[in-house]
């Protein structure tokens, strides 16, 4: 049996994989907005994007105005990482060649398996490592037949350096994010407002407007609500709660989901090197959520058993982390009142299990009363 702890761990995980697969729509609808530019396709997608707040507050539970409560810090990082990444990567990915290009992207799902380990309560495993790399793999063999098309010469070293930039964001706020666990992941809308708010500056101040057509409305319109809007909801979500090791070469998915769909719409011929890509980078993704599949009651035989001190610590910081959300996000509704009652009587239980333990309980009723502790969802 899986512990509540696991349990809401796997379906975070599964959340942000979600948001990952919408993500691959992205390269689809670009195509479609080639002719705007491109500080103007970020001001308008996260306009749309910020549409979907009133939704995901009332599907969460979460106060609208929760993210006008975070700290400036969590505003500049978000912001900023929002409009730089889309910006770079808009300017940047029609005029780069492909091979680069692809493998710059690339290092974005490695910085998040490898820089996790930096993180508190994370351990980096092998099957991290080569699951990430099967997917790099998968990558590299998937733009080995687009070759090196695209503008060469000088601008090249510009626009893979917007790249890299903008691969370095990411990388960034997807593993400073995780610090910021207790800021929920509904306040995204208004930082999606302030995105749109920034880029439309930008645009008004470095290019000229172009008005949009109907195919383009509608495309610009799915690219906010879907790649830039619910995705990124979800991924904010599954990097705070889930599996971030194993969501970072999850996102090796997405250039071969895209690649997949670009070629099912423009009715190109589906090549072996596409199936193979896929089979690394989906291989990669499944060896690197083990953790995820592996039942709880199964031995992980590379890992040291947590003492009862660690697993009282882990359960304590659990619930005061929770609580603080919660506040943060305004205490509305019933639900969130009734869960807030049942956090402070956990952490009530685990402080007498603590006085217990320090004043000599054997380990072995102390952890099973630990494990009895019933965590709210």
């Amino acid at each position: 049996m899986r512990s509540a702890l696991e349990s809401k761990k796997l379906v975070a995980s599964m959340l942000g994989a979600i948001g990952v697969c919408l993500w691959a729509t992205e390269t689809t609808l670009i195509t479609f907005t080639t002719a705007l530019p491109p500080l103007q396709t970020v001001a308008l997608a996260f306009m749309f994007a910020a549409c979907l707040s009133p939704f995901v507050c009332w599907a969460t539970g979460t106060h609208p105005l929760a993210a006008f409560k975070q700290p400036a810090l969590v505003w500049v990082v978000t912001v900023i990482a929002l409009v730089g990444y889309h910006s770079c990567i808009y300017y940047a990915t029609q005029n780069a060649p492909p091979a680069p290009a692809a493998l710059l992207q690339g290092t974005t799902p490695l910085m998040i398996v490898l820089g996790s380990a930096l993180l508190p309560g994370e351990r980096l495993r092998w099957w991290h490592v080569v699951g990430a790399v099967f997917g790099l793999g998968g990558v590299l063999l998937l733009v080995e037949q687009g070759g090196e098309a695209g503008q060469s010469g000088g601008h090249a070293v510009f626009y893979l350096s917007l790249i890299g930039i903008a691969a370095a964001l990411w990388g960034l706020y997807s593993l400073v994010s995780r610090s910021f666990a207790d800021v929920p992941s509904s306040a995204m809308g208004m930082f999606y407002a302030a995105s749109a708010i920034l880029a439309g500056l930008a645009h008004l101040a470095l290019e000229d407007w172009v008005q949009p057509s109907m195919q383009e409305w509608i495309a610009v319109a799915l690219l906010g609500m879907l790649p830039m809007g619910l995705a990124i909801f979800l991924w904010d979500y599954g990097v705070k709660k889930g599996d971030i090791q194993a969501l970072g070469a999850f996102s090796y998915v997405e250039p071969f989901i895209g690649a997949l769909l670009v070629a099912l719409l423009a009715g190109a011929a589906l090549e072996w090197n596409l199936l193979w890509s896929g089979c690394l980078v989906v291989g990669g993704a499944v060896l690197a959520s083990r953790n995820l599949w592996r039942k709880s009651s199964e031995p992980d035989s590379t890992a040291e058993q947590p003492t009862v001190e660690q697993e009282l610590a882990q359960a304590q910081d659990y619930i005061l982390s929770r609580i603080s959300e919660l506040h943060r996000a305004g205490v509305q509704s019933a639900a969130s009142r009734v869960e807030l009652s049942s956090l402070l009587s956990d952490l009530a239980l685990v402080m007498q299990l603590w006085d217990e333990w320090e004043g000599g309980v054997p380990t072995s009723e102390a952890s099973a009363s630990e494990n009895s502790i019933p965590l709210a969802a």
